[in-house]
């Protein structure tokens, strides 16, 4: 007997087995079993949708839905907070066009009657602390755009962190060839902000395209960049008091010895390079300034000592500040702020408390806030000035 025929025939037994013992009439021998899925607009749905002249279409079926808005990081920053509606067709599918966005990388989610949800028809995501956001691309940025070039590698890694007790994660990107030859590497440690992850600088950082093409272009010595989690808890809440201890313990203990057992990098303090953003930024001046003979380069992205902060770590980190011999070799401290960042007072400051005790500081003020347009771009001008 054909065996599709005998599989037939044995489901149509069993439903109609099923169908007696609950006292309903059994199906016909001829009749396909009842399937459990129904199609819906969802099943063709593409969002987002960008055309050529930078014009993003969103789309969401949820047709129980009272309200729909899209927040993004194209907005100004009130805005994105409140977020743009979406108009609802009778389908089900709402929707909203915006633009034309200007050429970058955008993270953004919906709002479904109040609650924060990403976009479901979207694979394309990053990871922050405690939520994944979606995200796309408007390319026209030569400098951060995916080129037609050879391209590194981002490993995900976890570690067991022995100082902290737990298993952690970071992302490490390693130069094109690294798997190819036995070449030992300098290394860059680049540090996210308050409520990211360590999959941020990868993701909407686009940190490994940036560096594929300066390398590519000759700009930027090829190098080896970790990314680590900087959050110690699973839950960041904006005003409480910012605690960096365990993550700078973290560092120092585990994620430097880690990196330096693992991979070819050259270990000594002229191939050594840290930075960060915003909170990142914190990070770096509290593990570089007392360790300034580990690190030759050191980078803060919209960032700095916070009020209240910075006089402690006056009084904190006043031996180092005044060790003459830990600044001999320093190559470079470099600080860039947004003009309308709201930590534009804190860099000033802490570059003034710096100067104060003999450190010479390059300083750029750009235009933009604390922005993912703005660390992107510093990165790019950051990196071709690491271990030249």
């Amino acid at each position: 007997m054909n065996r599709n025929r005998s599989l037939s025939i044995i489901l149509w037994l069993t439903v109609a087995v099923c169908a007696s013992a609950n006292g309903e009439e059994p199906p016909k021998p001829n009749t396909p079993p009842p399937t459990p899925f129904r199609s819906s607009p969802n099943d063709t749905l593409i969002s987002p949708v960008i055309t050529p002249d930078k014009h993003v279409t969103f789309s969401l079926y949820a047709p129980d839905a009272k309200t729909v808005a899209v927040r993004g990081e194209w907005m100004e920053f009130m805005q994105s907070l409140k977020g743009l509606d979406l108009q609802r067709a009778d389908n089900g599918i709402w929707s909203l066009t915006v633009g034309p966005v200007s050429s970058g990388i955008y993270r953004y989610s919906f709002m479904v009657d109040e609650v924060q949800v990403a976009d479901p028809r979207n694979p394309n995501s990053s990871q922050a602390l405690s939520f994944v956001h979606s995200m796309f691309a408007i390319p026209g940025l030569d400098y951060q755009d995916i080129q037609d070039v050879a391209h590194g590698s981002v490993q995900t890694v976890w570690y067991q962190s022995k100082s902290l007790g737990v298993l952690r994660r970071m992302h490490i990107y390693t130069p094109p060839g690294y798997d190819h030859d036995a070449t030992k590497y300098p290394v860059f440690y680049l540090l996210h902000g308050a409520s990211d992850s360590d999959d941020s600088w990868s993701t909407v950082g686009h940190a490994g395209f940036i560096l594929d093409n300066l390398i590519a272009a000759g700009k930027a010595k090829p190098m080896i960049v970790v990314m680590p989690a900087g959050h110690t808890q699973p839950i960041f809440v904006w005003g409480q008091p910012l605690d960096t201890s365990d993550f700078e313990k973290d560092f120092e203990q585990d994620i430097l010895p880690y990196v330096e057992g693992h991979y070819r990098v050259i270990a000594d303090r002229q191939h050594r390079a840290i930075a960060g953003l915003s909170m990142g930024g914190m990070h770096t001046l509290n593990i570089s300034i007392p360790n300034l003979k580990q690190f030759a380069y050191v980078g803060v992205f919209s960032s700095g000592w916070f009020p209240g902060v910075l006089e402690n770590s006056e009084t904190k980190f006043a031996s180092a500040l005044n060790d003459a011999n830990a600044k001999k070799d320093l190559k470079l401290v470099w600080f860039s702020t947004g003009s309308q960042d709201f930590l534009l007072g804190a860099t000033k400051n802490t570059i003034a408390l710096l100067e104060k005790h003999g450190f010479k500081v390059e300083f750029h003020e750009s235009g933009g806030g604390h922005t993912w347009e703005n660390w992107r771009d510093y990165l790019h001008q950051f990196a071709p000035r690491l271990f030249q």
